[in-house]
């Protein structure tokens, strides 16, 4: 069922930069579907979305291993790092699509 999302120009643009680099032509073909940042979807192309999202969380958690206040060497640094991150990549993303169940 084909649903309607919104999320700024700006996100889908640094998404195609990414797919281009990459060859992720099923990702393309997901974000040359919006209008201004108004796009619909269906669910398997919500997941197409939210991977790229996991991955740059993973990216991040990578870059900023440190982030957690938990972590037995916390580092301000990584989590203001790893926070900017979220807020300028994949937070928003996350926030958008809705999980899906594996198809």
């Amino acid at each position: 069922m084909t649903k309607e999302y919104f999320l700024p120009p700006a996100f889908f643009n640094e998404i195609e930069v990414f797919a281009k680099k990459e060859g992720l032509i099923e990702v393309l073909n997901v974000t040359n579907k919006h209008t201004n940042g108004t796009i619909f979807l269906e669910p398997w192309e919500c997941k197409i979305l939210l991977n790229i999202a996991k991955f740059w969380r993973l990216k991040a958690e990578l870059n900023f291993p440190f982030w957690d206040a938990e972590h037995p060497h916390y580092n301000p640094e990584h989590e203001e790092a790893f926070f900017d991150a979220q807020e300028e990549t994949w937070g928003k993303i996350a926030m958008t699509f809705p999980e899906t169940p594996d198809h």
